[in-house]
């Protein structure tokens, strides 16, 4: 199985995992057959990267989190923004109380962080597909996910460990409190509307000042999630240890999922690029420990997944071996459709040969 961008996806393939509508709701069932009819139905929903199977990755990838407690604490978390952004008939912010909604946030997360301990020694490979437009809170949802992975690996309780979750779903609860033709626009932003996202930490922090069923760890991250440790972040430039580690995760977790999913105005890079640019801000835009752990952590070539190799040849990746995500036992893929032959390389002997990218077809 292995995520590929919907334009690359031919009538006919096999969906490698369950979707989900923008309401929630049952879209496909994985092993479908994709038919056009369907593909359009999908792209209506705005999803633009699916998990397809085929003859060359019918490998299964290892998923954290069941899809359906995931599809649950979605639209927990949905409910809880739009009740923040909720706007009257004239447009004007009338946010709704979001403390009826933590009963059941806190227990989906409960539900969630007891999966996660009984996966978190595997590898992270799988990406968690978002609708466009439910992309604010499948964000929140994947940031708090990545941030309490995070913290496990740096042995936080429990407690704390909830609490960085916590921190990650509300983050970005300042996006929630501004128009969503905003957040959801496609085209350029005016110098307005830049203003209104480069402030959304402070409108967030303005929100939940008064939440006192958050703690201030929470209230940190969303202020500071895009601050950088040079000063070239926002909303207030704040450097070095002035940022906390809690922020610095939740930061970290945010970039990595932003940069790995179909947004409103872009579409996704991989994983090894936004391992690639985590590694290069390492100690000047990040912290170094936390880059550290949390990109030792992630698979950027699955099972499954198309690879070019700097030979020019297309490889499957077959297996992946614990601390050399870049050096994966492959097959060399040769022939056509039908008639495709194999050759094991396994890059941990080959050292000459290395890979350059994933690919989504085979020409």
């Amino acid at each position: 199985m292995r995520a590929v961008p919907i334009e690359f996806i031919k009538e006919n393939s096999i969906l490698g995992d369950t979707i989900y509508s923008v309401d929630g709701v049952l879209l496909a069932k994985e092993g479908i057959k994709l038919t056009a009819r369907l593909l359009d139905k999908i792209k209506e929903n705005q999803i633009y990267t699916l998990y397809i199977t085929d003859e060359h990755s019918n490998s299964n990838i290892n998923r954290l989190i069941h899809p359906n407690l995931i599809n649950k604490a979605m639209l927990i978390i949905k409910d809880i923004f739009l009740a923040a952004g909720n706007r009257d008939v004239n447009g004007i912010l009338k946010s709704k109380s979001i403390y009826e909604y933590m009963g059941n946030l806190n227990a989906v997360i409960d539900d969630i962080l007891y999966e996660l301990a009984a996966t978190k020694d595997l590898p992270l490979e799988y990406v968690n597909i978002k609708s466009v437009e439910n992309y604010l809170y499948m964000s929140s949802l994947n940031c708090g996910i990545l941030s309490s992975l995070i913290a496990m690996e740096m042995d936080y309780n429990y407690e704390m460990t909830k609490n960085i979750f916590l921190a990650g779903v509300f983050h970005d609860i300042g996006m929630a409190l501004l128009p969503s033709e905003i957040f959801q626009k496609k085209g350029d932003l005016t110098v307005d509307e830049k203003m209104m996202i480069i402030n959304h930490p402070k409108i967030g922090i303005d929100y939940l000042k008064d939440k006192h069923f958050l703690n201030a760890y929470i209230k940190q991250a969303t202020l500071q999630h895009h601050e950088k440790l040079d000063g070239s972040g926002y909303p207030l430039r704040t450097t070095g240890e002035d940022i906390s580690i809690i922020s610095q995760i939740v930061g970290i977790a945010d970039v990595y999922d932003a940069m790995t999913s179909d947004r409103p105005y872009s579409r996704a890079t991989t994983p090894n690029e936004a391992i690639e640019y985590l590694l290069g801000g390492s100690g000047r835009l990040f912290d170094s420990k936390v880059v550290s752990i949390f990109t030792k952590k992630i698979n950027p070539y699955p099972p499954g997944s198309l690879v070019k190799l700097n030979t020019g040849d297309i490889a499957v990746v077959d297996e992946v071996i614990k601390g050399l995500p870049l050096r994966p036992r492959l097959r060399i893929i040769k022939g056509t459709k039908g008639n495709y032959t194999y050759t094991p390389l396994d890059l941990t002997k080959e050292y000459k040969t290395s890979i350059d990218s994933l690919v989504y077809h085979i020409d």
